[in-house]
């Protein structure tokens, strides 16, 4: 790995040097191999995810109980409603933590339907407390938009 600085005499008979000094080049390429050597098994690294299965048997989904929950934006102020009557954000909590000792099959399925001034902070605490109570079933409906906004439903006459 030494360097090789030509003849020492300084005649003009002397012919320039035309090797290529390799030192550097196998410097980077292990500098790039421990790299890769310690980046590699982090990409490896898998997340599980469960995903929802489709039942088999269409009769099976008219036998689970819907639950529709509405989120409400009043400035400032998000009103619950569950199947369209108000509902307090601890009361909603606490029927989530009754209805999650239940097997997945006993379990009604949520359906959140939120207008888009809704924060998401609201709609984060009430999937992580779905979560935390073993809800099985919970998704989103249809996010409402104002009238005439982007995904509205055209006017009833047009």
């Amino acid at each position: 790995m030494g360097m090789s600085a030509g003849p020492s005499s300084g005649g003009g008979g002397s012919s320039p040097m035309v090797d290529i000094n390799t030192t550097p080049l196998v410097d980077v390429m292990l500098v790039l191999l421990i790299i890769f050597m310690i980046t590699a098994p982090l990409l490896a690294h898998k997340v599980r995810i469960n995903l929802p299965q489709q039942s088999t048997n269409p009769a099976d989904k008219s036998q689970i109980e819907q639950k529709r929950l509405e989120l409400v934006d009043l400035g400032g102020f998000v009103e619950y409603r569950l199947n369209n009557d108000p509902i307090s954000r601890e009361i909603l909590f606490a029927e989530f933590r009754e209805e999650g000792r239940k097997i997945k099959d006993d379990q009604p399925e949520y359906k959140i339907q939120a207008d888009e001034t809704v924060p998401y902070q609201v709609l984060a605490e009430i999937l992580a407390a779905a979560r935390r109570s073993k809800i099985e079933r919970i998704g989103f409906d249809n996010l409402a938009t104002p009238s005439g906004g982007v995904g509205a439903p055209p006017p009833a006459g047009g």
